[in-house]
Formats: structure tokens, sequence, C-alpha cells
């Protein structure tokens, strides 16, 4: 058996102590389907919209078809599966998008036929349908769920009221996005001619205009107690304002357009996507605190774990990365099945990051642990037997070592020339001393593949991949001739094979 064919591999060792990974290792999970069939009588069934709720607890994935379902994020247990009627006809097959409730308990989908409509998700019972004369693009529920606002693909705003089904006021010119305050009472919708509006929430009534910007503001956001107002422009500015008075408290300028801004929790720092870069700012000063550099393309959309520590960002380059909030520094590269990344956010505990393109993917951050002291080291799968010449194992470990570390991380290697070996596929380890394997060499958040077993007792063990096993053994010191040293084999194999990865 070649070990390097297996796909995944979960193990479980039967000696030791746990204790320490690296910190910020985080494991993929993709909500590709959600329960739903990849291909429905042949054909293939594709994801056109997803979201998770707003404690990462659920997701909902809608596909071609109009079938919404909503899984558990943590295991991926199917809670409901809605059907989305339409009153056009077949051509409208796509759930262009859905949002869930601040509780989590509702749904509400967007499609072609102009219609938003609203969902209890035990049961799956339709609650509201709400007319619009123009196309929807996106729905927004106040905090306690009472309101929604709606942006058609006219830039008209709506808000209407939830129990009722009824609209309460529309909103113009030239909406460019929508969002509620804290408390659920007023709130900011931005536009096209850099206008900047705060209505309260229950009339539409406007209360007061935020002027200062000479472009399209793209996005506003209310720090946490409500009393101020960060916007984010085409201008290439940030603008905070006193939420009361409608007065501008601060102008942070920025190199490129201004996508995406959001406050820490505390309120006491902003971060901006400035065109490929995010950057970090003091609120109170307006001083940069960070500039995180590392995207390919712009940046969509930046968010802030609860406790502050720690800054994820969302790229058209197809990646999340994430960043130490007072450092800048890059901590991880997370990439998935993407398009690009619109939405990115953490869980309530700061463990999980959750992003949206089209569909959904969530990263997990695993918890530190350790392999036992005497299985770190080098080994290799011993083919030939327990009577196989001692110069024989040493070239079979030169040419195909699996290196475990005593962090939980088991790499293996391969080559087929005169050059060093690369790693071909790596193991991650949970506390439980249980693993999941991934494909090519070490990396972030990159998807599982399997499930194994491992069972080692002093310089033997036994690895056993999709039901076959194959022993292994501790390598032998390799012995060098002159002519890999001068060649530099010997070294490069060193360096390869013994680097410290993540």
């Amino acid at each position: 058996m070649r070990l390097l064919q297996v796909s995944t591999i979960a193990i479980s060792l039967c000696a030791g102590a746990n204790a320490a990974i690296a910190n910020d290792i985080y494991a993929m999970t993709k909500f590709a389907f959600c329960g739903v069939p990849e291909s429905d009588s042949g054909v293939l069934v594709s994801i056109t919209s997803s979201a998770f709720s707003q404690d990462g607890a659920r997701v909902a994935i809608g596909t071609h078809g109009r079938i919404v379902r909503v899984c558990e994020t943590a295991t991926g247990r199917a809670i409901a599966s809605i059907a989305v009627p339409t009153a056009r006809d077949k051509s409208d097959e796509h759930i262009e998008f859905v949002a869930f409730s601040p509780d989590g308990t509702r749904v509400v989908t967007v499609s072609r036929d102009r219609a938003v409509r609203l969902w209890e998700i035990a049961g799956g019972r339709e609650l509201a349908t709400l007319q619009h004369p123009e196309p929807v693009a996106s729905a927004t529920f106040s905090p306690d769920g009472t309101r929604l606002a709606t942006l058609a693909s006219d830039w008209i705003g709506r808000i209407w009221d939830v129990a009722g089904g009824r609209e309460v006021a529309v909103l113009e010119p030239q909406i460019t996005s929508v969002v509620f305050s804290p408390d659920g009472s007023r709130l900011v919708a931005t536009g096209w001619e850099g206008t900047v509006h705060i209505r309260d929430a229950a009339t539409g009534r406007e209360i007061s205009v935020l002027k200062g910007h000479e472009g399209k503001v793209n996005k506003a956001r209310f720090s946490p107690d409500g009393g101020r107002i960060v916007t984010a422009s085409d201008d290439k500015t940030v603008r905070v304002f006193d939420a009361a008075s409608g007065r501008e408290l601060r102008s942070l300028k920025h190199l490129s357009r201004v996508s995406s801004v959001a406050f820490s929790a505390d309120g006491a720092r902003i971060v901006t996507g400035d065109g490929k870069d995010a950057r970090v700012f003091d609120a109170a000063s307006g001083r940069e605190i960070a500039a995180l550099k590392g995207h390919g393309s712009a940046v969509n959309d930046a968010a802030f774990s609860r406790d502050g520590t720690r800054i994820a960002t969302a790229s058209d380059d197809r990646s999340v990365r994430l960043w130490d909030a007072r450092s800048g520094a890059e901590i991880a590269k997370l990439e998935g099945d993407f398009t690009g990344v619109d939405t990115v956010m953490f869980d309530a505990d700061g463990r999980r990051i959750l992003a949206t393109g089209v569909t959904s993917i969530m990263w997990t951050k695993r918890l530190p642990t350790s392999l036992p002291a005497s299985l770190a080291g080098l080994w290799f799968a011993n083919i030939g037997g327990p009577d196989e010449p001692a110069e024989f194992t040493r070239e079979r470990c030169v040419r195909s070592p699996i290196r475990i570390n005593g962090d939980g991380l088991i790499v293996f290697f391969d080559t087929d020339s005169s050059a060093p070996p690369l790693p071909v596929m790596h193991l991650r380890c949970a506390p439980d001393l249980t693993c999941q394997s991934f494909a090519g060499a070490p990396a972030q958040g990159v998807e599982a593949r399997g499930t194994g077993k491992l069972e080692v007792s002093g310089n033997a063990g036994k690895l056993c991949l999709d039901g076959e096993c194959q022993p292994i053994v501790r390598c032998l010191a390799p012995k060098w001739t002159d002519q890999q040293r001068k060649s530099g084999f010997a070294k490069k194999w060193e360096t390869e094979v013994n680097a410290r990865r993540r």
C-alpha cells in the first residue's frame, strides 16, 4: 500500500499525554450543500446564496431549484428544508439572497419575482410576502426583529413592519446600504451622492443628514453603544459622526476607495477596507494603529473578534486572512472554494471564522494538543518487513520519511528522483489524539479528506488508512555519502524534512 495515495486520516494513538499545538491553526468546514444532493436526476445542483446566523450557530444554503436548507454549523445536521415559490415561470430558479433574523429562528429569501418572503425555520411556514416594484438585492433585520429594511436594484430602500407585512417608508434617493442602530430605534441609509441620512426606524422620518463625503458612501456602522456612526466612501475617506447631533468628529484619510468599515466590540478601534489593504485606527484620536497588507485584490469586509485581539478580512482574491489586531501581523491565510469572499465574521467565542461568497465556509481554531514525546521524530513505511537490511531501511527513510512532531502535526514526504523529498500529505491531531489528514504540505484552513488510525509501541507501529494497515518503523540515522554532502543533497534533505511547519 502506498501511504501517499490516502486522502484522509483521523488518528488515535495508543500512548501518551496531551498538550499544545501551535496557536491559531484552523480547520475548514465547507457547507457546500448542507444536506442538498449535489445532483438531481443527473443535473448538477448549484448554490446561489448563503448566510450565517448572527451567533454563527446556523447556516442557510439557497440552491438552484429554489430550495433553502438550514443546518447547524457545529454538526452539519440539517434543521429545515424550505421550498420557495415564485410568481414567475421556471426561469426564476435562483434564491438571490437569504438572511437570518437576529434570533436565528426566521429567514428571509429574495428571488427574481420581486418578492421578499419571511419564513419560520421550525416547520418551514411562510409568515409574510413583501412585494416590491423592482427586483430586490438585500434585506436586513432590525436588532429586535420587528423591522426589515430592503434594498432593490433601483437603489430604493424600504422599511417594513415585520409582524404586519406592512410598508412603513420608502428611502430615496440612490440608497447604497442600510444599517440599524444597536437598539433598533434608528437606521442609517447611505447614498450614491455622498449622502448619509439618519431615520427613525419606526416611521422612516428623517432625523438628520450627515454631511462631508464627496463621493458614493459604501457602508455605515453604528458604534456598539449607538453614540457614533462611521462611514466608508469612494472619496478615500472614513468619517466618524456623533449620532445624536450629526456633527463630524474626524475624517480618516485613505489611499483608495474605502469599501468596508467596522468598530471593535468596545468601540475603541475602527478597521477599514482600503483597496487591497485593511487599516486599523484608534477611534478616539483617529491615529492609525496598523496597516494590514497581503491581499491580492480588494478587501470587501473586515471584522474584529469579540475580545478585540484578532481581525478577519475578506477579499476578492478568494481568501480570508487573520491578523493580530494590535501589531498588524498576519496570523493565517484561509482559502476556500470562493469566486470572491463578500463577508466575514467571528462567532461569539471567537474560535470560529465564518465567511460567505456564494457559498459558506467555516474555519474552526484547533485546541492545543500534543503527541507523546516518544513518538516525535522520523518514521517510514516498512514495506520490506522486519528482516530488511539496514541499508535498505535507511534508503526508504531518505526517500519517503514521515515526520511526527510533538505538537500534533505529522508530515508525509516522498520523492521519485534524486531531489530531496517534498511534503505530499499531512495530519493534524486534536486534544483527544484523533487527527484529520490533508493533501499536500501543511497549510492553514484547508479541507480534511478522511480518517485513519495509528498504533505505536516503542520504535514500531501500524498505520491504517482506508481500511488497509501498514507497518511503520522509526528511521535510522541517515548515512550520507561524500557525493551527497558535496552536491548539497544532504543539507537540502535535512533542511526540508526538519523544517518547522505549522
